[in-house]
């Protein structure tokens, strides 16, 4: 987003930036996303940063102080983020427009509405749930700013629910993984209009092939005929479809867990898997 309003801008995770920083020029900023605040390697981030040119995008009340901090919403119950997320993807939006002119600036406007719509799709996904396999692998698959999605969808399944998935690049699942998925997996694939929609296109009938069940989401699912389940998503500018596409997949994640009947908001604090999360701070 801000790249498209003419800054030079690239996405770091807090732990590579903090250990494997880049060289930095006198006029750089630093825009840093937490949910809390209070992550080791978020707060280490920003403190080697040393300069007066940094935000913090971060939900209310967190520990983060300073004019450069901005708030997104309460803090979440749920250690399984997902409003948090949508609001600082907004942020992000609102940061784009304050600093410069992207094409999208009108479509901002557009999105509450497009997210109530996208939180209407809950009975829909109730019978997607039918026709998929839950079993062995979910893959997300995601090309341009949709490969986001496909991250945070393939994160919040296994977060919610415990199954596993994997988030992949729309072009990168071609060139290997895909000899690796069999009638045993499901697909989740971004649809969305722009560059990389022919060649989704592409996969889902290759998919087809192989049998797997598959699920396509986003305004342009009504172009995916060979898909099993087709699930149409609010229309919007590509660089603002991850904020609204990503609820869906929010939603997906909890019917799943109530299906498995997994508490979605445990974290699997219990048994071996509380243990091992002692063995680490985050």
């Amino acid at each position: 987003m801000l790249r498209s309003a003419g800054v030079e801008a690239w996405a770091i995770p807090a732990f590579e930036f903090a250990n494997y920083p880049p060289s930095f020029k006198a006029d750089d900023g630093l825009v840093l996303l937490s949910h809390r605040g209070t992550k080791r390697f978020s707060q280490a981030a920003l403190e080697d940063f040393n300069k007066d040119h940094w935000l913090a995008i971060t939900g209310e009340d967190a520990p983060l102080e300073g004019p450069g901090v901005i708030y997104t919403v309460p803090q979440e119950r749920s250690p399984v983020h997902t409003a948090s997320h949508t609001g600082a993807m907004i942020r992000l939006a609102q940061l784009a427009i304050a600093v410069g002119s992207p094409p999208w600036k009108a479509e901002v406007a557009r999105v509450p509405d497009a997210i109530r719509s996208a939180l209407g799709l809950s009975a829909p996904i109730k019978l997607a749930l039918a026709r998929l396999q839950l079993g062995r692998v979910v893959h997300f698959v995601g090309g341009g700013p949709a490969y986001a999605t496909a991250l945070e969808g393939a994160l919040k399944l296994r977060e919610a629910a415990y199954v596993s998935t994997e988030g992949h690049e729309l072009e990168s699942i071609l060139h290997g993984p895909l000899i690796s998925i069999d009638a045993e997996d499901s697909v989740v694939v971004i649809a969305q209009p722009g560059a990389t929609l022919e060649r989704t296109v592409e996969l889902m009938a290759a998919l087809h092939e192989i049998g797997t069940p598959t699920l396509a989401v986003g305004p342009a699912a009504a172009r995916f005929t060979a898909a099993t389940v087709r699930l149409e998503a609010p229309s919007i500018d590509e660089l603002l479809a991850p904020i609204v596409t990503v609820i869906p997949l929010q939603l997906l994640a909890l019917e799943v867990s109530r299906r498995l009947g997994v508490d979605a908001d445990s974290f699997r604090k219990e048994g071996r898997y509380a243990a091992a999360q002692t063995k680490f701070s985050l």
